[in-house]
């Protein structure tokens, strides 16, 4: 009898320095711009305070929206053969990246593998679905080769244990070989007791 299989990742992105730096400089630009935006009218004895306030309001009000959409959470749903991804932006808005067939990839197996940089240049873009800004080479990143109505790409993600199953069952001929860790039933009988 076979089962139906619901994996479900989600990795927040890092922003690492560039964002740690961004958001510093830019908060410190707009108080420097807002002191002499708000100060210099006072300066000359003008009595506008009320519109600079509102200009100062929706300057700060701009910043928090951009350093908040900076915040991305990626998420992977395998439910039995459809793949989707998604990505969540300020914890509110979801758009949908990509979303196919195990069975229409043409190869999935680590990015380790001497078919990547070949599937890469035939790719016309990279779905990066983890949370480094860029593809991480290692053998817990795995990606699949995706052609959809003529246009070609690679999804990128970390990889987990229990979705090569899953890759096996739908698609193996096109699913690269590997050793599923598992434990041994002296550890197993050792936890349950």
């Amino acid at each position: 009898m076979v089962t139906d299989s619901f994996i479900e990742s989600s990795y927040k992105r890092d922003n690492g320095a560039y964002g740690v730096v961004f958001t510093v400089s830019a908060s410190i630009a707009l108080l420097l711009f807002l002191v002499v935006v708000n100060g210099l009218p006072i300066l000359l004895g003008l009595n506008v305070i009320f519109f600079t306030g509102l200009f100062s309001f929706g300057l700060i009000y701009l910043l928090y929206r951009i350093v908040r959409n900076m915040q991305m959470v990626y998420e992977i749903e395998i439910s039995n053969d459809l793949f989707e991804a998604s990505r969540i932006i300020a914890n509110k808005k979801r758009e949908d990246l990509a979303s196919f067939s195990l069975k229409d990839c043409e190869y999935i197996g680590p990015v380790t593998s001497d078919r990547y940089s070949e599937d890469s240049g035939k790719s016309e873009f990279i779905l990066n679905i983890s949370k480094d800004r860029k593809v991480n080479i290692s053998d817990d990143t795995w990606y699949c080769f995706v052609s959809q109505s003529g246009v070609k790409y690679i999804v990128a993600f970390t990889f987990k244990d229990e979705m090569y199953p899953v890759f096996r069952r739908y698609n193996p001929r096109n699913t690269a070989s590997y050793l599923v860790k598992t434990t041994d039933s002296a550890e197993i009988s050792e936890d349950t007791i």
